[in-house]
């Protein structure tokens, strides 16, 4: 997991929880916060299938199945996904060139907004194959979809019955 903030963290207890894998490695521009996470988390270990949950670094990528990719600036009061665009893109373009440098033979999920785009530029950055980058933003708008109507953002309307 790369990025290791509020989306990050709960992605990463999710998958603790799933039993799905043996091994996650935390990575953060925040070392700190990586190692604290990945140390709370760890407190659910004995509630869930045995694995190891650790601050990594992109090292750790070299071998990894799947790397999933939280990390960006949060949207603050007012501003749109779409304002996120050039602080993320500058994150990703830190990111992605070491995750390419470990010869990643993985698949990349991206959940950092906004995903289409991002997604868009984690397979150029990165030069790996469109059918092993993989964005989260249409599955998560088919689920909102339930609830939810229009355009994802500020123009859904919700659908309350």
């Amino acid at each position: 997991m790369i990025g290791c903030g509020f989306v990050g963290s709960a992605s990463v207890f999710a998958l603790m929880q799933s039993g799905l894998f043996t091994e996650i490695a935390l990575i953060d521009a925040d070392k700190n916060k990586a190692e604290g996470e990945a140390m709370d988390i760890s407190y659910g270990i004995p509630f869930a299938s045995p694995m190891k949950i650790y601050a990594g670094d992109y090292d750790d990528v070299a071998d990894a199945a799947i790397v999933v990719i939280s990390a960006g600036a949060g949207q603050k009061p007012g501003e749109t996904r779409l304002d996120l665009v050039n602080k993320n893109v500058a994150i990703f373009k830190s990111i992605i060139p070491e995750i390419a440098k470990r010869n990643f033979a993985g698949i990349m999920l991206v959940v950092a907004n906004p995903v289409d785009i991002l997604t868009q530029v984690a397979i150029k950055l990165s030069g790996l194959p469109e059918n092993r980058v993989i964005g989260s933003g249409t599955v998560l708008d088919s689920a909102r979809l339930r609830y939810k109507l229009g355009e994802h953002g500020d123009s859904e309307v919700v659908a309350w019955s």
